[in-house]
């Protein structure tokens, strides 16, 4: 440890040099406010301990000085009650503390050692931050290497299992000749939905790496919105009577076009959807409800499933954070792809559970809400 002594009384200098000597510390002096800015340009002083007044400068100007060269340099000063004033100005501008004269040495050594302590922890907290900063960059750019890896893998899957799929579709529908047996077209079949099963895993791999690869181009276009939800909503009739799940739908009249991606809020629908008819058991209700209100739309899905618990109403929402006490299928992306998707309109989207009292043991339901800007356009096409 370094310690610049500033002082013109040689005295002063020779006995708390005396004193820090015997301590450990390493000890030069400067007579005038010109030797201990010279000195303190060319060498790194832990601590500068600097006398109030001396023959050619100012205390305060050195305290600057020697803080231009070096920030990490503690600064003392030293003054007699007189000039008291003149080290509370220097304190506001950078100075650690003060040591008062005629010097007592134990207060000057005990302030003095806090301020070698307080350096030592400053460069300590510079350098892990420096290391958690540097280790930071280096998680960033790991993970944008795994998005576009996972973005790429997801790719060249969706192609060949597209391909699949629809030979599948074509045997099944004895198109590439009669099947065999009823229960080749039960296997065939199977095969088919695991195969649209692993699409939809993928195609939701892509969105989120298109998402947080900040690439996730919005097409905008005019709209009815009414008229989307009704196809999407006859699209599900089937899947509906197989579970004998009924449907309430408060589709209003008057909500009329909207500019947006369609494609986009489709899938924010069509995510929803699925989920809602995922959870709710047979002879259960799902809601779909549309409403405008100035310049929102308001789009409501809801069921009487098994609902969701407080303290997860916003983990739901977390990329690959899957919230449920059944076994069901399913990715865990939907609901933050949804979320994603919203927000890139502008929008917002939450959830409300209970939905409803009066439901059996275990079911409270929950409800999806997410609203929108009824105009969505600007100069970007992407987020």
């Amino acid at each position: 440890m370094n310690i610049l002594i500033v002082d013109d009384d040689a005295n002063a200098r020779k006995t708390l040099g005396k004193i820090l000597k015997a301590k450990g510390y390493d000890i030069e002096e400067a007579a005038s406010g010109a030797e201990a800015v010279s000195k303190a340009g060319e060498k790194f002083f832990n601590i500068v301990a600097i006398d109030v007044r001396l023959p050619d400068k100012s205390g305060l100007e050195v305290l600057e000085a020697v803080r231009k060269n070096n920030e990490e340099t503690i600064l003392i000063m030293m003054t007699g009650y007189a000039s008291l004033d003149s080290s509370i100005e220097a304190m506001n501008k950078g100075a650690y503390s003060y040591i008062t004269k005629p010097l007592n040495m134990e207060q000057a050594l005990a302030i003095i050692e806090k301020g070698v302590e307080k350096q030592r922890l400053s460069i300590e907290n510079k350098r892990l931050l420096k290391e958690l900063t540097e280790a930071n960059e280096s998680l960033k750019e790991m993970d944008a290497r795994k998005s576009a890896f996972v973005a790429n893998v997801s790719h060249e899957f969706k192609n060949p299992l597209a391909v699949i799929k629809e030979s599948l579709s074509i045997i099944i529908e004895g198109l590439a000749g009669d099947i065999g047996s009823t229960k080749q077209k039960d296997i065939l079949s199977a095969a088919k939905s695991n195969i649209e099963r692993l699409i939809r895993l993928v195609t939701d791999l892509l969105d989120i790496s298109k998402i947080e690869a900040g690439k996730m181009e919005m097409r905008r276009e005019n709209f009815d919105i009414a008229i989307l939800v009704s196809e999407i909503l006859d699209n599900y009739k089937g899947e509906l009577a197989k579970k004998e799940i009924s449907l309430k739908k408060d589709i209003r009249e008057n909500v009329g076009a909207i500019w947006a991606d369609r494609d986009k809020i489709s899938e924010v629908i069509i995510n929803l959807l699925n989920n809602a008819i995922k959870y709710t058991p047979a002879g259960g209700e799902v809601g779909v409800k549309l409403i405008a209100k100035e310049n929102n739309l308001y789009f409501e899905i809801s069921d009487t499933g098994p609902g969701i618990p407080e303290e997860y109403k916003e983990k739901i929402f977390d990329k690959f954070e899957r919230i449920t006490t059944e076994k069901i299928e399913g990715t865990g992306l939907g609901l933050p792809i949804a979320k994603d998707i919203v927000e890139l309109h502008k929008g917002r989207i939450w959830v409300e559970s209970p939905l409803q009292q009066g439901l059996p043991a275990g079911r409270q339901g929950s409800r999806f809400i997410f609203v929108l800007p009824r105009d969505f356009r600007g100069k970007n096409t992407s987020r």
